[in-house]
């Protein structure tokens, strides 16, 4: 037997090669799945928003699997060029909603805002930012945390019909800072801050 054909036997016997197109497509729908997997998490506050990286799981596993059978395929080359597809359409979905996952992050910037106040026992103290309003009666004293997404924030006191001649102030913090200071005699005293 001569040497050629003793070459393209041992050749032929270890079955078709996988393409190089095969291994892309392995190694991209392998940090698809990946990132796609991480989204997942994030999403699932989102309620339906999730299924979007969920089904780029699903196509990332897709392309996974055709690019590990693309080597026994009777047609290697086809198979590796759908494993390359649906590898590349995980990929950039998975980009996508990364980018919107980070852009949401980045913008939805929240704010600590305390609020202080100090009048006579009985005081009203009315605080307001963006979305949400609440009225309680403080005596002598009092604070209020708050986080918000809004731009500004606003504490009114109201010291009780019989002290209304006493002194009030309030003080408003913005993320640690006092950006608003104000004293009244008349037994009311308004403190708004506005970033805008």
């Amino acid at each position: 037997m001569s040497q050629q054909a003793e070459t393209g036997r041992v050749q032929g016997s270890a079955g078709p090669r996988r393409p190089r197109s095969a291994v892309v497509a392995l190694w991209v729908g392998v940090i698809a799945l990946a990132l796609n997997l991480f989204l997942v998490l994030p999403y699932l506050a989102r309620g339906l928003l999730a299924l979007l990286p969920a089904a780029a799981v699903v196509l990332a596993t897709g392309a996974i699997v055709l690019a590990v059978r693309s080597r026994s395929s009777a047609d290697p080359r086809r198979t590796a060029g759908r494993a390359m597809a649906s590898a590349v359409v995980a990929a950039a979905a998975a980009a996508a909603l990364l980018a919107v996952f980070l852009f949401t992050v980045v913008g939805s910037r929240v704010d600590q805002v305390e609020v202080r106040g100090q009048g006579p026992d009985g005081t009203t103290a009315t605080f307001s930012s963006e979305g949400q309003s609440r009225e309680e009666t403080w005596n002598g004293g009092g604070t209020g945390r708050v986080a918000t997404a809004g731009r500004w924030a606003e504490l009114t006191l109201m010291a009780p019909a019989d002290a209304a001649d006493q002194n009030v102030s309030c003080q408003i913090l913005w993320n640690g800072e006092v950006v608003v200071d104000e004293t009244s005699g008349s037994g009311t005293v308004t403190c708004r801050y506005d970033e805008n």
